[in-house]
C-alpha cells in the first residue's frame, strides 16, 4: 500500500500563511474580543538606616539594704535603721509593716553605631498582685544626661550619645504600712537590667 505524496508548500506560501496569522492576531487584539492589558504592580519597600557597632551593659555588684522601724515595747520607742543584708541567703523572712528593701547597682553604657537606639529596661521580677509593689528609679551618675521614657514603664530610650554613660539603678520593694503583713517573707528580684536595640 502507498500514501499518496502531499505536495510541501512553497516558500511563498508558508510566507502568505505567517503574514495571514499576523494579522488575524492583531485584528483579536485590536478588537473587543481580545485585550491589549498588560497587568503591574509596584510597591515601595520602607527600610530602617542599618546601624553598626557594639551595644553592651555592665552592671557592678548590687548591694542590697533594709530600711526598717523597730519598736522597744518596753519603752514605746520607734528606732528607724538601714541593716546591709546584701548575700543573704534565701528570702527575708521577718519584715514587718513600713521595712523596704532596697536593691541598687550601677549600669554603665557601650554604645557604638550610628543610627543606634535601644532600649534600656528594669524589670524587679516581683509577681504581680503580690503585697510587695516595687518602685524602680534610674539616676544618672554625676556628669550624665537624664534619659527619655521609653515604650514601656521601667523603661528608656538610649542612643550613641549616651556611649560611657553611668545610671543608678534602684529597686524598693515597699512593704505595705498594714499590721495584717507582720512577717511578710520577700526574696527580691530575680532583678534584671537589659538593653535590647530597636
Amino acid at each position: 500500500m502507498t500514501h499518496p505524496v502531499r505536495p510541501r508548500p512553497s516558500a511563498a506560501g508558508r510566507a502568505f500563511a505567517a503574514t495571514a496569522a499576523s494579522l488575524l492576531a492583531l485584528t483579536l487584539l485590536g478588537s473587543s474580543t481580545g485585550t491589549a492589558a498588560r497587568w503591574s504592580d509596584a510597591v515601595p519597600l520602607e527600610t530602617r538606616a542599618v546601624s553598626t557597632g557594639t551595644l553592651d551593659l555592665v552592671l557592678e555588684p548590687a548591694r542590697t539594704t533594709l530600711r526598717h522601724t523597730d519598736f522597744d515595747p518596753a519603752t514605746g520607742a520607734v528606732h528607724t535603721g538601714t541593716t546591709d543584708v546584701t548575700g543573704s541567703a534565701g528570702a527575708l523572712t521577718t519584715l514587718a509593716p513600713g521595712d523596704t528593701v532596697v536593691v541598687t547597682t550601677r549600669a554603665h553604657l557601650d554604645l557604638a553605631g550610628s543610627n543606634l537606639t535601644s532600649t534600656l529596661t528594669v524589670d524587679p521580677g516581683a509577681p504581680a498582685g503580690g503585697t510587695v509593689v516595687p518602685r524602680v528609679e534610674l539616676v544618672p551618675a554625676p556628669g550624665t544626661a537624664p534619659l527619655p521614657p521609653g515604650p514601656g514603664p521601667s523603661s528608656w530610650t538610649v542612643t550613641a550619645a549616651q556611649d560611657g554613660a553611668a545610671y543608678d539603678v534602684t529597686v524598693s520593694y515597699d512593704v505595705p504600712a498594714d499590721p495584717a503583713v507582720q512577717g511578710t517573707a520577700l526574696a527580691p528580684g530575680p532583678l534584671t537590667v537589659a538593653l535590647t536595640q530597636n
